[in-house]
């Protein structure tokens, strides 16, 4: 596939960036907020991976500021914020989307990455590091399949879908990816 072809491709099949998307770091599962609430401060929630304490959810606001008021309004304390700069998966390196369900046997893993400026590094870069994990997987087999990534300033929260913890240590290794955490998810909405 051609480089623009491939760029096409991943702006259809990759989850949609926005100009202010946030990762929410939560300590506990989030409750739906209000609709009305989520209206009137003009923020989406777009994605939530509830994991008891350790819970994230991804939230498009027009601003830092008003999700910030939203998050006040609705007594949702986070533990950590991070806008979202682009928004990585398998497309972005020639690979395959991810299939519509999680393989049977498969669990959900948010996995954390200490890479400071990745979210700033530039299509080449994000393509090469897209490809790493294609290769990976590969390598791996069915034992481990990537959803997507969102990429801030100090690094990323990449959703996986895998068979342990272990598959996701060894896709991290073979990829030269480093992780601080890995969080099995319980509970994922969009």
């Amino acid at each position: 596939m051609n480089t623009s072809l491939a760029w096409c491709v991943a702006l259809l099949v990759a989850p949609p960036v926005f100009a202010d998307q946030f990762v929410v770091e939560l300590d506990a599962e989030l409750a739906a907020p209000p609709e009305g609430l989520m209206s009137s401060h003009g923020v989406t929630l777009d994605e939530t991976l509830s994991a008891g304490p350790d819970s994230y959810a991804v939230f498009t606001a027009e601003d830092a500021g008003m999700l910030s008021q939203f998050l006040a309004a609705a007594a949702i304390e986070p533990e950590k914020v991070s806008r979202v700069m682009f928004v990585n998966s398998p497309v972005i390196g020639g690979g395959a989307p991810a299939r519509d369900a999680v393989r049977e046997g498969h669990d959900v893993f948010v996995i954390e990455r200490p890479i400071p400026g990745v979210g700033t590094f530039g299509m080449e870069r994000w393509r090469a590091i897209s490809a790493g994990s294609n290769a990976a997987i590969a390598e791996l087999g069915d034992a481990i399949e990537w959803d997507h990534s969102y990429l801030t300033d100090e690094g990323t929260y990449c959703i996986y879908r895998a068979d342990s913890r272990d598959t996701v240590r060894k896709h991290g290794d073979l990829a030269g990816a480093p992780i601080s955490r890995i969080t099995a998810v319980s509970q994922r909405a969009h």
